[in-house]
């Protein structure tokens, strides 16, 4: 991983609600029957934040939770439209990019955080070459 790549990621949601629509694939709640209830937005957060930090990836990426409630942009009206069009809250975007969406899986989210820094380091790779 190159030094000084970091990746952004951004969180939009509603802190104290779980998500609509919850998966087994996407982390957003146990299944079958006597299963509790899906843990909030701000609950899966939190556990993501958690296990960045445990990881080797903690110096590698900031967090940042937008509750779209509470605060109102020009990324957060484009949340609500997206929202409108299909996509479900949570909302991830990775630098920038929206990558995630309907639930948090750390997994997937470490996964893809390693793809973009490689990435980025295959990248300055070939910079450094030519």
């Amino acid at each position: 991983m190159t030094e000084g790549t970091i990746v952004e990621i951004q969180v939009y949601g509603i802190w104290d609600e779980a998500p609509a629509a919850t998966s087994c694939g996407c982390g957003a709640g146990a299944c079958g029957p006597g299963a509790g209830p899906a843990p909030t937005m701000g609950e899966m957060f939190q556990s993501l934040r958690t296990s960045i930090e445990g990881s080797d990836l903690k110096e590698r990426c900031t967090l940042r939770f937008i509750d779209v409630i509470k605060e109102s942009d020009a990324a957060v009206d484009q949340v609500r439209k997206l929202v409108e069009t299909g996509y479900w809250l949570p909302l991830t975007a990775l630098n920038g990019k929206w990558s995630f969406h309907g639930g948090i899986s750390n997994e997937l989210f470490a996964l893809k955080i390693r793809e973009m820094l490689d990435g980025a380091k295959e990248q300055q790779g070939r910079r450094s070459s030519a």
